[in-house]
């Protein structure tokens, strides 16, 4: 058996195609874990779609054209191998393709965000994370951020790759390391990025196409450098609202306009040509959270793109490991 193979017989085997959302148990040991693979979440024209509309996002970044008003949410680094400077991370993806708003409304994932979180979720980050062709930087190993804004319920992005990785360009992780104290975590970063990245210890997560990850912000995680193929991955975060509304990090003002959001992306999956037939998700927070008042079917959003460093609370400080 293969390294990978014998790595991912830790993970409960959970296919969208045979069930509406993750089980009670499914649930408690993504709690106990930090990480939950659930395979084939998108398939047929949706997958296809979204690779076709993020692709000229990418081709896009690698232009670094001065005057493009995308450039503040274009990030880069250097690909280690090669020493050239590449696109790595694009924020804001809701606002930028059709495909991208229909996916926030996606079924399965809300319904399991809930059973993880309460029906008092909101949706926080949504970017895109991917390896360029040929010269796909490194993630080092991080947490997400800090656990200044954590409370009892998980705040966890969910992955969604639009390329499958293998053993050449995959994430790695730490199991368990969700609940690890910042000493201990600290410990492992040093051993774990020690002369480059460091595997000992950790687990392989290759991925197919449509594949999705749940991934817990305090689990460790993160990829070597590579030189293989394209591999895109669009992360959406979602945090309760009992933790946002108290301690953040954004102001009371962010959540509202981010669940309006949420709820026009529900219109937008429901007339996709590609979601007929399926059971839509329906957003009914508590009265305490309760949505704005929003008529998703005949009003419009100015935008989708609401930047976080406009919406910090004034204490908040930048305790994540890595950015």
């Amino acid at each position: 058996m293969s390294t990978a193979a014998a790595s991912l017989e830790i993970f409960p085997h959970i296919d969208a195609t045979q069930q509406e959302q993750i089980t009670p148990e499914q649930a408690q040991f993504f709690r106990e874990n930090g990480l939950l693979i659930i395979r084939n979440v998108l398939r047929g024209e949706e997958l296809k779609r979204l690779q076709d509309e993020t692709l000229p996002l990418i081709d896009r970044a690698a232009k670094e054209d001065a005057n493009d008003p995308y450039k503040a949410d274009f990030h880069y680094g250097t690909h280690e191998q090669t020493g050239k400077r590449v696109p790595t991370r694009i924020e804001y993806v809701i606002d930028k393709t059709p495909a991208c708003k229909a996916l926030l409304g996606h079924p399965f994932i809300l319904r399991s965000v809930e059973v993880l979180q309460g029906r008092n979720f909101v949706p926080t980050w949504d970017s895109m994370v991917f390896k360029f062709p040929g010269m796909g930087k490194s993630v080092p190993w991080h947490r997400d951020a800090g656990t200044d804004f954590c409370g009892e319920q998980p705040i966890f992005n969910v992955d969604f790759y639009l390329d499958g990785s293998d053993m050449t360009n995959c994430l790695w992780g730490v199991p368990g390391s969700n609940l690890w104290s910042e000493e201990k975590t600290r410990e492992a970063l040093v051993r774990l990025s020690k002369g480059g990245f460091q595997t000992e210890g950790a687990t392989p997560i290759p991925m197919n196409p449509g594949d999705v990850i749940f991934h817990n912000i305090l689990a460790l995680h993160g990829s070597p450098p590579a030189q293989s193929k394209l591999r895109r991955v669009i992360y959406y975060e979602f945090r309760a609202a009992e933790i946002e509304s108290t301690i953040g990090p954004h102001v009371p003002e962010y959540m509202p306009l981010k669940q309006k959001v949420l709820l026009k992306c529900l219109q937008h999956r429901a007339d996709a040509p590609y979601t007929k037939g399926e059971k839509a998700y329906t957003y009914n927070p508590d009265a305490k959270f309760a949505a704005p008042a929003f008529d998703a079917k005949t009003e419009s959003l100015s935008t989708y793109r609401y930047p976080h460093n406009e919406y910090w609370r004034k204490h908040k400080k930048n305790d994540a490991f890595e950015a």
